[in-house]
């Protein structure tokens, strides 16, 4: 086919391109060129007689608007309106809003003037001292607006949060109607209250834009789908373009049924199948079509490519976190050494937390890197707020951070009392922080701000003895126990609140293996962190792209790392508990396959340490669903903790112990055989229940191993005293 917009496409892109009157679903599996058809389409449209202004095409972010319009517009085509769903709805309001009681000129209030509206209303109706935040408040709203339900209709719970939203939710919106203002959700629910109430304007919106599309239809709540039945008729021209393999959105609100239902809906919608692959490897396809080929909840397609086979995935077990970074980042420096470009190299994790000892065997291998979506893990805000606590026990003089924790969590310590703290602090030559800890500089201050003041500085005392005796991990636990930070960040209430906790967790986790490992107390593991947030960790120029799976949707990397594919990790352990979050979960590995162009590097340990505690870890269940035909094992040997962790999982995978009353009965003084190391005497026991020992071998080296994996033999009972 000669034409332009045709001679590139394959036969299903051009039959979604020329398709003309009626709804049509293009159901568009990843990498088959979706853009390019959705696109092609409009274009075709405009060329064909359609005029721009009678076209609205929708999407969920303002790049990906912009990017779809500037594309159109490389066609040939003139311009046409293309939004999200919530700037279209807000232009479309401008006009109509008198119609619902609103000005024309109405506030639109984002997440700030919302929650600080619930706030005083949470005043208002006495209920501040109920211990809920007003963001909490304000999420849960918003969750049931993306539902378009009430308090009512979801079965919220007997909780304290649910019974709030329920006194609050009907003031709230009469208070919003007063004000002349919606939130970022009214936008929706209002103009589509509009079509409902209004049938006559509703005609008037389906004769202005007849030809209606939208991108990553997958993703869409119920309200947008609602919509979308609104302005277009059951025979309209509805053009809907997404993959329901690609839906990972729930927890936003994003129903799979209104993909899987749209047919029922419009009933004489013409599908068309995007299953050509031009991203990937046939291995890395044939793999990601095993896996999410267990979901229950999907349309059939199968996707194909005429791509060659390319390498096996490689999958890697390794010992720990420590290792496994190890091993990432020895793997990435080969390919740089190749002449691979750095930003054609991707790490996903499932988590923020689990970047933590990336970052650092990308710091320690001299690989610049960036956050994609995200902080470091240093750089988060409750990480931050952590090691201020710690900065403070080592350096008194550092009033930067001692201002920065004075007040957090709240302690009823305001600005004007740390401003007469202040001046009091420097009336005496005091640091902030000896202020606090000197009562006679708190004689100007309020009841409730001295108590606060005493408060801290018992913590703060608390946590440095603790930290000179346990290290720390004990300054630490003070710490969170004395400021009950844990359930501070559990009540911020924003969507990072999970996460939040998450880092918390794996932060105590590094500082116990820093007390382990290093041992060289507050001050050493401050420097060590301080050496990790240096600004060369990213650097010019390219970098490796380092972020959660959920932010990778939509891009494409020749190389791909998915680490901590372990059960309770990835899939995470709220999914292993609900049937229909393991298919999303298994929805989003897909996505994490599937952005893979030549490799794939699958890794997952036997040991994490969560929350300062060892756990044995199990491989995600999702690694069992790719044939073996399609993986290779890689080896890996070395790890930064000396020889810890290569002692623990030698370069065979490291076999359990056949005997298990070896382990029982290994004491200090034994002599003992390693199947590589040889020879050698039990010096000591460690760790919890003596799951390690350190082992004197002959060949002069003491290495530190653990017990379930070493394959001990007891050669005889020892009985020199150690």
């Amino acid at each position: 086919m000669d034409d332009p917009l045709y001679q590139d496409l394959n036969d299903e892109q051009r039959a979604a391109v020329a398709h003309d009157k009626g709804p049509l679903m293009v159901l568009a599996g990843a990498g088959s060129g979706k853009t390019r058809v959705v696109t092609r389409r409009i274009a075709r449209l405009l060329r064909d007689g359609v005029r721009g202004s009678q076209v609205l095409a929708m999407t969920f972010t303002n790049k990906a608007a912009g990017e779809m319009a500037h594309r159109v517009q490389q066609l040939g085509g003139p311009w046409v309106r293309v939004a999200t769903f919530h700037s279209a709805c807000a232009r479309f309001l401008r006009h109509e809003a008198p119609r619902l009681g609103f000005p024309q000129d109405f506030t639109i209030y984002d997440v700030y003037d919302r929650d600080s509206l619930i706030k005083s209303l949470l005043d208002e109706h006495n209920l501040l001292d109920k211990g809920v935040k007003p963001a909490q408040v304000g999420q849960q709203i918003s969750r049931l607006k993306n539902c378009a339900a009430t308090p009512g209709d979801l079965a919220t719970g007997f909780s304290e949060l649910a019974r709030v939203v329920e006194r609050l939710w009907t003031p709230y919106a009469e208070r919003l109607q007063k004000l002349g203002a919606m939130d970022f959700d009214d936008l929706l629910l209002h103009f589509l209250r509009l079509l409902r109430e209004h049938p006559a304007v509703a005609e008037q919106y389906r004769e202005r834009f007849p030809w209606v599309l939208v991108d990553e239809f997958q993703d869409t709540n119920r309200v947008q789908y609602d919509l979308l039945r609104q302005l277009s008729p059951p025979d309209g021209n509805l053009c809907v373009v997404g993959d329901p393999d690609q839906s990972i959105y729930g927890f936003r609100g994003a129903e799979i049924r209104n993909i899987l239902d749209f047919e029922n809906d419009f009933p004489t919608t013409t599908v068309v199948r995007l299953e050509q692959n031009y991203r990937s490897s046939a291995n890395i396809l044939h793999a990601a079509e095993n896996v999410i080929a267990n979901n229950r909840l999907r349309k059939d397609k199968r996707l194909r490519t005429d791509n060659d086979a390319g390498e096996p995935l490689i999958r890697f077990r390794a010992g720990g976190p420590a290792e496994e970074a190890d091993a990432i980042a020895g793997r990435i420096k080969k390919l740089a050494a190749a002449g691979t470009a750095l930003d054609q190299i991707a790490v996903f994790y499932r988590a923020h937390w689990l970047s933590r000892a990336i970052e650092q065997s990308m710091k320690d291998a001299g690989l610049p890197y960036v956050i994609v979506g995200g902080l470091t893990f240093f750089e988060r805000r409750e990480i931050k707020d952590l090691l201020a606590y710690l900065r403070v026990l080592v350096n008194p003089l550092d009033d930067v951070s001692m201002e920065r924790i004075i007040n957090v969590p709240p302690r009823g310590f305001g600005k004007a009392s740390l401003d007469k703290l202040k001046a009091a602090a420097a009336a005496a030559g005091m640091s902030l922080r000896e202020a606090v800890a000197e009562p006679e500089t708190h004689a100007g201050l309020p009841p409730k701000a001295r108590k606060a003041l005493l408060a801290l500085a018992a913590v703060l005392h608390e946590a440095k003895a603790a930290g000179q005796v346990l290290g720390v991990h004990g300054a630490l636990k003070v710490i969170l126990d004395g400021t009950d930070y844990l359930a501070y960040v559990a009540g911020i209430g924003d969507p990072e609140e999970g996460a939040r906790e998450e880092n918390i967790q794996e932060l105590m986790s590094d500082v116990v293996q820093f007390d382990d490992k290093v041992g060289e107390g507050l001050a050493g593991y401050l420097q060590h962190v301080s050496l990790l947030t240096s600004a060369d960790t990213q650097g010019e120029g390219p970098a490796v792209q380092m972020m959660t799976i959920h932010a990778a949707k939509g891009l494409e990397f020749d190389h791909v790392f998915v680490a901590g594919l372990e059960d309770g990790v990835f899939p995470s352990m709220r999914a292993l508990e609900d049937k229909n979050g393991i298919e999303e979960e298994r929805r989003l590995m897909y996505v994490a396959l599937t952005r893979g162009r030549q490799t794939l590097f699958l890794s997952h340990v036997r040991e994490r340490m969560v929350n300062g505690q060892m756990e044995r870890m199990s491989p995600s269940c999702f690694l069992k669903e790719i044939p073996r035909e399609y993986l290779r094992e890689h080896q890996h040997t070395w790890s930064r903790w000396d020889a810890v962790e290569d002692a623990a999982v030698d370069e065979h995978q490291g076999e359990a112990i056949d005997d298990g009353a070896t382990v029982t009965a290994l004491e200090p003084g034994m002599r003992v055989r390693h199947k590589i190391y040889g020879d050698g005497r039990v010096r000591r026991l460690s760790g919890r229940g003596g799951s390690r020992a350190v082992v004197a071998f002959d060949d002069g080296i003491e290495r530190e191993l653990i017990l379930e994996y070493a394959g001990l033999r007891v050669l005889d009972s020892g009985g020199a005293s150690w």
